[in-house]
This record gives structure tokens, C-alpha cells and sequence, in this order.
């Protein structure tokens, strides 16, 4: 009886393990031409930090753990990658180095198993023609050979094309995050009937919820009150957007991988600064870097002296960025001494005109 029982309970526990094993995600891959001993490197593309790392054995290396939900990962092996979507299911990975230097940051095509990194790769192969199409029209641009209208036609025939798969193919985690990558340039009632026929599953994960969240906030709008904006300096201190209430506030978005924002940052603040100096003024940055080393390296170097602070959360994912309804950067909010938005100055706003209206009123 005892022994049968003892039976009973091994069967019920390996049931269990084989259940935990069926939820979790194992990454299985055989990658020849690279020396014993090698680092590997999974790395978060959204939050851009690794994950989990480990060393090449006989041209093989694996990881395993579990997922809340989808998301991209990139593998780093030597000067390699390998990028795709991680489920929480085996995917196994079979290349030489060679192949995957040649497939460089796209997804890759040596990635199995994964049915959201085939949803991926059937839109790159319909998206690559046109990429193309638009990179020697930039060029055409920039040498003037083509007018701005011109392409502006080429961009319009990217975005019609990645939006007619992406409706076409809904019901999946790329689709969902490549629309809210670009949910600024859907009309709000396309956005509302895409996100009603989602399956629950996708409702009620983090790309789902965002979404919601864009479809039903109510942007921040000049003659508004501030929302709060909570984050951290690098000196790892609290700061608030509230804590500088009382002043006439700078708010500007940045960051460290933004080459208009060191620009601005580094051109038109410090004069201003001077300018002001015996106002009651004050410039607060929020940065939009995720990754904390280019995020100091840029401070360091642009000599930043005013309240600096970030959640490490990039544009496309912020809940601040719905709040002030921000998809590309730098932008600036002029606010009052209560708190109330003046002004949101765009990049190619003269900053100090708008600034020298507020202090001529005062």
C-alpha cells in the first residue's frame, strides 16, 4: 500500500514538473564556427538588459526560464546576434557564424519553433522592397533630387503596406506591438475596432494594456494641469515634477541616443540658463534613455547642472509619453508657478521666443 502510494505521489510530482516544463521557455541552439568558452548573452530588446548568460560548449548553449508574455530578445555571441520572439516553449536555433553575421539585426530566419518570429519574418520579406525603396529615396532627399512631397509618398506607401499585414494578421504579440510602436499616425477609431476583436489573452498584456491605455487617456494639453512625473536621478534620488512647483518650469524630453536633444541641450539651455538666471526659472529633463550607461555618458558629456531624472522606460512603451502624448523627441512644456502648461514647444519652435512671452507677461 505504502509503495503504491509513494508510486502515486512520484507520478503526480513529475506530472507537475512536466506541467512547469510545458509553461516555461528553453532556448536550445547548436551555432558553428565559434571557440569553446565564448560568452552568450540573451538581452532584452525592450528594456535593453540581459536577461541571462552563459558560455559555448561544443558549439552549443542553451537557456531556459519562464515569460509573463512574449517579447524580443537578441542573442550576442562573439560579434554575432541573433534576434527573435521568446515564448514560453522550446526554440531551437541552428547556424553557423557566418549566417547569422550575414542576417545581421533582422529577425532571424534560424529561429524554429516560434510562431510569432514567423508572423516577423513574413512581414519583413513584404516590408524589405519598400525599406529599400525609401532609403534611396531619403538619399534622392538629402541631394536634393526629389522634394520633400515626393518622399513623403514613400514613407505613406511603407506605413499603407506594414498596416494592411498588420490588420490582416491581428491576433498576435508582433502585430499588437508593431501597431503600438506606431499608434500616433492610426486614426483613434481604426485603433478602437482593432483592439475590441483581441482575444483577452492579448487585452490583458503589457503591449494590450498600453494600447487601452492610449485608446482611453486624455492627453495633456496646453492650459492644463500637470500629471506628476515620478523617476529617479542618477544619483539614484527621487524626484518629482511636483517638487519644482512654484517656479516657471522647463520640462524637456530627451535622450542619450537622441542627436537633436545633445543638440539642443547643448546650444540653446545654457544660455538660456544665464538669460534667466534672476527669474524665478527653472529646467527639468526627463529622459527617455532604457539603458542607464548611455543615459550618464550623455549627462556627463553635455555637463548637465539642472534636475535630471528617468525611469529607463523608451517613448513607445511610458505611460508619460500618453500622459503628454509624446511619440517623437525633443519636446519642451512651458508651465507656470501652478502647475498649468503654457506652452509645448515643439523642436522646431523658437524655445527662447516662447520663454520671452511668459517673463514679458510677468
Amino acid at each position: 500500500m505504502r509503495k503504491s502510494i509513494a508510486i502515486l505521489c512520484l507520478m503526480i510530482f513529475l506530472s507537475s514538473c512536466e506541467k512547469t516544463r510545458k509553461n516555461d521557455f528553453l532556448i536550445e541552439a547548436n551555432i558553428t564556427g565559434i571557440k569553446d568558452s565564448t560568452k552568450v548573452y540573451l538581452f532584452n530588446v525592450n528594456t535593453y538588459k540581459d536577461l541571462d548568460s552563459t558560455i559555448i560548449v561544443n558549439n552549443k548553449f542553451s537557456f531556459k526560464g519562464k515569460l509573463n508574455a512574449p517579447i524580443v530578445v537578441q542573442v550576442f555571441i562573439d560579434n554575432a546576434s541573433i534576434r527573435f520572439w521568446l515564448e514560453n516553449k522550446k526554440i531551437t536555433i541552428n547556424a553557423s557564424k557566418e549566417q547569422l553575421l550575414e542576417n545581421g539585426t533582422n529577425f532571424s530566419k534560424y529561429v524554429t519553433e516560434s510562431e510569432i518570429q514567423k508572423i516577423a519574418l513574413r512581414h519583413e520579406k513584404i516590408m524589405k522592397p519598400f525599406y529599400e525603396k525609401q532609403a534611396k529615396a531619403y538619399k534622392k532627399l538629402n541631394e536634393k533630387l526629389i522634394t520633400e512631397e515626393m518622399f513623403e509618398k514613400y514613407k505613406d506607401s511603407v506605413f499603407n503596406t506594414s498596416r494592411k499585414f498588420l490588420f490582416e494578421n491581428p491576433n498576435n504579440f508582433f502585430s499588437l506591438s508593431k501597431i503600438l510602436d506606431t499608434r500616433n499616425s492610426y486614426k483613434k477609431d481604426k485603433l478602437e475596432a482593432y483592439f475590441s476583436q483581441l482575444p483577452v489573452k492579448l487585452k490583458n498584456s503589457s503591449y494590450g494594456k498600453l494600447l487601452d491605455s492610449f485608446l482611453h487617456i486624455k492627453p495633456l494639453q496646453e492650459g492644463d494641469y500637470i500629471i506628476d512625473i515620478i523617476g529617479q536621478n542618477l544619483n539614484d534620488e527621487e524626484v518629482k515634477l511636483t517638487d519644482f512647483k512654484g517656479k516657471i518650469i522647463l520640462l524637456d524630453f530627451w535622450a542619450g541616443w537622441c542627436p537633436p536633444c545633445i543638440k539642443q541641450m547643448k546650444e540653446e539651455f545654457p544660455p538660456l540658463i544665464e538669460k534667466y538666471k534672476d527669474e524665478n526659472f527653472q529646467i527639468v529633463s526627463y529622459s527617455f534613455d532604457i539603458n542607464r550607461k548611455m543615459w550618464k555618458n550623455a549627462s556627463e558629456k553635455l555637463q548637465i547642472s539642472w534636475p535630471d531624472f528617468s525611469n529607463l522606460t523608451n517613448v513607445n512603451n511610458s505611460p508619460v509619453a500618453l500622459q503628454y502624448s509624446i511619440s517623437s523627441i525633443p519636446i519642451s512644456f512651458i508651465i507656470n508657478e501652478e502647475g498649468k502648461i503654457l506652452k509645448r514647444v515643439e523642436y522646431d519652435d523658437d524655445l527662447e521666443k516662447e520663454l520671452d512671452k511668459v517673463f514679458l507677461v510677468k
